[in-house]
């Protein structure tokens, strides 16, 4: 929020001096009169009619303060409301701890565990002391007692006897204590996914339990003093503290950096015990001297062939550079450069990538030769590349495929990882996007993904592309194309209604709950470039159509110069599941990634797109979702199919015959509803979007025809409600069923009014949410719709819900009420 300056009052007045006519006397009496003095100090006739003239203007002066401080206070309130919430949002969030990082619950969970650790020892060590000093204390008395008068040279004997045994004993006890206190600490292990969320719950359940006695300390002080002094106190603080936080967001909470670990691995010492960041460094330094005239300084790696020097010239430049560094591993050599593991004790090992512009001079590389891989399962530690050759050298050319020799849901080979593997997944069931700018290899990818899925026997492809690009020479093996904006709408719309339709259809099928790619019902791909250049309504259905086409083997694929929401047009970028990151901005980076994604490591926006003749880090991106790849920021490199190769392919492929969509599917298309939150009218020009079947959309786009079928029906106007609850059904795969609970957690949603009865009971949400939607329905004209219950389900306890039948059948009734 931005603070706002409260606005200057500007009070609009004539001031009247010797020099100047007066205009109100000059109003009165059409001739220009002074203000003057008499001698004797009173005011003139003209002082009086100035004073006429300010007093008339006194209401308007007013009138604008009190607007003023109208406005003033309108602003005042709106920070009020808005600190509410902020420390609404605060509270719970701290509360349930839901805002800690995995490196914040790591470094907790560890002091943690230390801290337990040496109060134990601690513990041990003054139990065993107060026992050594009990008995020294007695040794002294036996001495003392020995050593009296009374005593005969017997008893002193037998003092000195008793005494030496205590202090024996007592030597023996702090003999121990020393043992105990020179016992290494061993628990200093990193804690598992399972034990982090442990802890996170722990300590939200520590922190509610907290601030559940304080407010009850406070209620029960409060009814103790009996008076409204301490609640107005109370109150008035809480108030002034919401202001403030809506007014300065410098007063917001904030997460606080990670803590420092209280124990050094690698010294095996307490934090405290840290004088110096280098000593506390696991890889010793090189003994001796590298070269003649070392003086201890970083050096490049170039002529470097030994991994103790490699080692050490890693180490020099990361202590250089300030990186807490805790550990250094034995480099392994490769023909493109050195490769080593580094662990940090301070941080996480991502935040290595801001120095990595510094690493690079002093190794002596290139831009972009020096990549930091995080670990994300052990925060402290990352891979470490210095490439002095070329990265991926030893990479494979595009294995060759046959026609109808793929499965769609097998893992395929798209090119090659940093670490020497292959870069192997599936594309089953991943909705996805590729981002990347001008010259980072975005036509080379969308190629190999194409090489692939124009192979399967058990895929369709199709390619949308409004920049007029098309899929090159990879055209003839795909089945549908269009490069025009208004056939792409059309193409969209069948390939919804075609998910639309398999939902229904695809139980009465046997598949379960997801297609079953297969020759007789295959899979549909659905390849999108530009997506910047898409029509408004494009974009709208392939909103829609990521919503329900997962589930119904519609599978879409769109690419990107970048990923911003000013460039798609909306937050769409953090929707699919597969993100593939080439060159592009480090603004594209964390808006597809999250904003923590450069700490962790993801650093596409470090890669040097395609520059004339110089093909940079062309095709190489950071991928995020892919099963079976990395979920270490790795980077990857695609195959690059040469057009020649690729005509080759497509030709074969089309010679073979095309793969086409089963008529099940669109059959159950011709009956699927267009989606009611879709805006069907073009507002360019004045014509309406409706549906074209499956073969004849083949046949339009193949003959480049704008003539889609017969003249659309009206545009009608739903009911907010009523689109929601189809949205519900749409959500779930279109079931004929949907339980109440889930229709009323779909619509919490769409607005607060929804979420009132969250704290009740489910039974009361229930009632209360259904008797809620029956009033809004009953507004617009719809009565008959109401929850059934599913005996059939549960004989003794049926649920309720909503039938995707009646649902449809209200559309349907206030389309033609609306028509009539």
């Amino acid at each position: 929020m931005t603070t706002h300056l409260p606005e200057r009052v500007i009070i609009d007045a004539e001031f009247v001096d010797d020099e100047h006519d007066d205009p109100q006397g000059a109003a009165d009496g059409g001739t220009t009169r002074n203000t003057k003095t008499s001698a004797d100090g009173r005011a003139t006739a003209e002082d009086a009619a100035a004073d006429n003239t300010a007093a008339a203007e006194g209401p308007d002066i007013s009138a604008r303060l009190a607007a003023a401080l109208a406005r003033q206070g309108r602003r005042e309130y709106t920070a009020l409301r808005e600190g509410l919430t902020v420390l609404k949002t605060e509270t719970g969030t701290w509360a349930s701890a839901s805002r800690e990082t995995p490196a914040h619950l790591r470094a907790s969970l560890l002091n943690r565990r230390y801290s337990t650790w040496t109060a134990r020892q601690a513990a041990e060590v003054e139990d065993l002391e107060e026992k050594a000093s009990e008995l020294e204390k007695k040794a002294r008395r036996a001495t003392a007692a020995g050593q009296s008068d009374e005593a005969s040279t017997a008893d002193h004997k037998q003092a000195t006897t008793v005494a030496a045994a205590l202090n024996a004993e007592a030597a023996d006890w702090r003999e121990r204590a020393r043992a105990i206190q020179r016992q290494p600490y061993t628990g200093h292990i990193d804690p598992t996914d399972a034990e982090l969320e442990r802890h996170r719950r722990r300590t939200a359940n520590k922190r509610r339990t907290g601030l559940a006695v304080l407010t009850l300390a406070l209620g029960g002080l409060e009814l103790a003093v009996g008076n409204l002094a301490l609640p107005t106190i109370t109150t008035a603080g809480l108030l002034l503290t919401a202001w403030a936080k809506g007014r300065i967001p410098g007063w917001r909470r904030e997460l606080p950096d990670v803590p420092a670990l209280a124990y050094e691995i690698a010294t095996g010492k307490p934090a405290k015990d840290k004088k110096d960041n280098k000593e506390q460094v696991a890889a010793a330094p090189f003994d001796g001297a590298l070269f003649p005239g070392d003086t201890g300084k970083p050096f490049h790696i170039h002529d470097v062939t030994v991994p103790a020097v490699a080692a050490e010239c890693v180490r020099r430049a990361l202590l250089a550079e300030d990186v807490p560094l805790a550990h250094v591993g034995e480099p392994v050599q490769h023909p493109w450069g050195w490769e080593v593991v580094v662990r940090v004790s301070e941080g996480t090992s991502g935040d290595i990538g801001d120095k990595l512009g510094a690493l690079e001079t002093k190794f002596d590389v290139g831009d972009g030769d020096v990549i930091l891989q995080p670990n994300r399962k052990r925060t402290s530690e990352a891979v470490l590349r210095v490439v002095t050759g070329d990265l991926f050298g030893a990479m494979k050319p595009a294995p060759y495929r046959a026609p109808h020799s793929v499965d769609i849901t097998t893992a395929g080979t798209f090119g090659m990882s940093a670490d020497g593997t292959d870069l192997t997944f599936s594309l089953a069931e991943l909705m996805g996007e590729v981002i990347a700018r001008s010259g980072g290899g975005k036509s080379t990818l969308i190629r190999a993904l194409l090489d692939w899925t124009t192979a399967a026997y058990n895929a369709v492809t199709v390619f949308l592309d409004p920049s007029g690009d098309g899929p090159g020479k990879f055209e003839d093996a795909v089945a549908l194309t269009s490069t025009s904006p208004i056939q792409i709408e059309f193409a969209l719309l069948s390939l919804y209604r075609l998910a639309a339709g398999r939902a229904r259809i695809r139980r009465k099928l046997g598949m379960g709950d997801t297609w079953k790619c297969s020759r007789e019902h295959p899979a549909v791909f659905v390849f999108v470039d530009e997506f910047p250049k898409l029509t408004k309504r494009s974009k709208q259905i392939i909103a829609e159509l990521m919503l329900v086409g997962r589930k119904e083997g519609v599978w879409l694929i769109f690419a990107a110069q970048g990923a911003t929401k000013e460039l798609l047009g909306s937050n769409i970028s953090q929707h699919p599941a597969l993100k593939i990151m080439g060159a592009c901005r480090d603004t594209d980076t964390t808006q597809a990634l999250g904003g923590g994604a450069i700490d962790w490591g993801y650093l596409p926006h470090r890669l040097q797109p395609k520059s004339g003749d110089n093909l940079n880090d062309v095709a190489k991106t950071y991928i995020v979702g892919a099963p079976g790849v990395s979920e270490d920021p790795m980077l990857h490199k695609w195959h690059h199919i040469p057009d020649d190769e690729g005509g080759r392919r497509a030709a074969e492929r089309a010679a073979a015959g095309l793969v086409d969509v089963d008529q099940a599917s669109i059959d159950a298309a011709l009956s699927a509803p267009n989606p009611p939150s879709l805006v069907f009218k073009d507002v360019e020009d004045g014509e309406y979007l409706h549906y074209v079947a499956w073969p004849d959309l083949l046949a339009m786009c193949a003959e480049d025809d704008d003539d889609f079928g017969p003249e659309p029906a009206e545009e009608t106007d739903l009911p907010l409600l009523l689109t929601a609850l189809w949205e519900a059904f749409e959500k779930h795969g279109c079931p004929d069923f949907l339980p109440t609970d889930q229709v009323l957690d779909h619509l919490a949603t769409t607005g607060d009014e929804w979420r009132q009865w969250d704290e009740r009971e489910p039974a009361h949400r229930r009632r209360e949410g259904v008797k809620k939607i029956s009033r809004d329905l009953k507004k617009v004209g719809i009565a008959e719709l109401s929850t059934v219950r599913r005996f059939d389900l549960d004989a003794e306890n049926p649920p309720s819900g909503y039938r995707l039948s009646d649902i449809e059948a209200a559309i349907t009734k206030l389309t033609k009420k609306h028509a009539a």
